[in-house]
């Protein structure tokens, strides 16, 4: 139905564009407004977003008699324009046609059927606010007289359309409810002039949360009122109230981030919201920067924290190992005929008893040079070795030890059997060894 109202504007454009008849000689008044109007004109396409300037063109070109001529570029460009209208057949096509039309009001902005024909591209690339805002410009430049029922039916089009595509964008938010759907839901809520009703499903969900929240003892209270104001949401989510109570919830449940995502939205709905939403907000931010500084140190705390514990448990495990081992170094405590040299203050004869993969050994520089340690048995909490040599005393003779580990793990106490030449028990005697700590 738009490619009949663009022929019938088009033609109005020939007579819109139409040229003085030769010789007309102007009133200085008259010259002086074209000419301020040139000026005017000059600047404008130098900075084509100045609103304010584009009325103040319009007006004074409404205000001249006749109208002022369409420059001939505009003229060419807007037959283009026409031209491609007539092939295109994708939103793509019709919305680069309907920004030509738009360059073509940049060098004329008077030239109403530009305006026009740019609204009817742009309700055909589903580009609703974009077709409202030329309709508007249209109405505005159009001068007295000009039959404005194509663009009424034009408007009640694009009205038609949006309400279509309204329906069809929400039930697709519905199915998949992303942020970018929320908000396009919401712009074509805004463009329907109304904001649609709120279904029942959403006041139901919408009351409970409102009972959850004015009741809340405890954060399960507020979760459960954030999942009802979200199910309302759901169904209405151009509905700003919910927004707003939604954020008020998040942030009694320290969601400081969820809260300025529910207040943009709210803002989305009501452009003209308060100063103080936009203050909350920046006060969200503080909280939640805040929150995150306190969760980040507690997490630190205890990760030193179990650092510290495992390190003491590390540290446990190797003292206990070295209290239950007879491995490590030793000095003997003096006993009544002892055979073993050394003490608490003379670390440089301590017996070392250690492993390797040859197996068990004992050492000692201060033990006797004509006694060797051999016969080295170690089992649990127990050592047992053999002292062979030849002393002043006999000729022969050989002491077995056997040893076994104090409960703290700090001594090792036993017997030392010695055994004359003919390797009969001569006698034994205590032995009693400490760790070297």
């Amino acid at each position: 139905m738009f490619l009949p109202l663009l022929c019938a504007v088009a033609v109005a454009a020939q007579a819109q564009g139409a040229k003085h008849p030769a010789g007309t000689r102007q009133p200085p008044a008259d010259a002086a407004s074209r000419n301020q109007l040139a000026a005017e004109l000059a600047e404008f396409q130098g900075n084509p977003d100045d609103a304010t300037l584009r009325s103040k063109i319009i007006e004074l070109a409404k205000s001249l008699n006749p109208a002022p001529e369409i420059p001939q570029l505009a003229q060419d460009d807007y037959a283009k324009a026409v031209a491609q209208m007539a092939s295109a057949s994708s939103a793509d096509d019709f919305e680069t046609v309907a920004q030509l039309f738009e360059q073509v009001a940049v060098q004329a902005p008077w030239y109403a059927d530009a305006y026009f024909n740019a609204a009817s591209a742009y309700a055909r690339a589903n580009k609703f606010d974009s077709a409202r805002r030329n309709l508007g410009l249209f109405t505005t430049a159009m001068r007295p007289g000009v039959d404005t029922r194509n663009a009424e039916q034009l408007r009640r089009e694009v009205d038609r359309k949006q309400a279509v595509q309204f329906q069809q964008m929400l039930q697709q938010f519905i199915a998949n409810p992303t942020d970018a759907a929320r908000l396009h839901v919401i712009q074509l809520a805004q463009g329907l002039g109304t904001l649609p009703e709120i279904p029942e499903e959403a006041r139901g969900h919408y009351v409970m949360a409102v009972v959850y929240g004015n009741s809340a003892t405890d954060s399960g209270d507020y979760e459960r009122a954030i999942t009802e104001y979200k199910a309302a949401l759901l169904a209405a989510p151009w509905w700003g109230d919910a927004y707003k109570k939604l954020a008020t919830a998040q942030t009694l449940a320290s969601h400081y981030d969820d809260a300025i995502s529910s207040l943009i939205f709210y803002q989305a709905v009501d452009p003209g919201a308060s100063r103080d939403t936009q203050d909350e907000i920046y006060r969200l931010k503080a909280l939640g920067q805040r929150s995150a500084e306190e969760q980040a140190k507690k997490q630190a705390d205890e990760q030193k924290h179990k650092l510290a514990q495992e390190q003491q448990q590390k540290e446990r495990a190797s003292a206990d190992s070295m209290q239950y081992t007879v491995e490590g170094k030793w000095y003997p405590v003096s006993a009544p005929g002892g055979y073993f040299v050394g003490g608490e203050s003379n670390p440089g004869c301590d017996y070392t008893v250690r492993q390797d993969k040859k197996g068990w050994e004992i050492r000692s520089t201060c033990s006797p040079a004509t006694r060797s340690i051999d016969s080295i048995e170690v089992q649990p909490r127990q050592l047992s070795f053999r002292l062979v040599g030849r002393d002043r005393e006999f000729q022969y003779s050989q002491i077995t030890v056997a040893l076994s580990l104090s409960t703290d793990g700090q001594t090792l106490e036993g017997t030392a059997v010695t055994y004359d030449k003919s390797f009969f028990a001569f006698g034994d005697h205590p032995v009693r060894w400490a760790r070297r700590k």
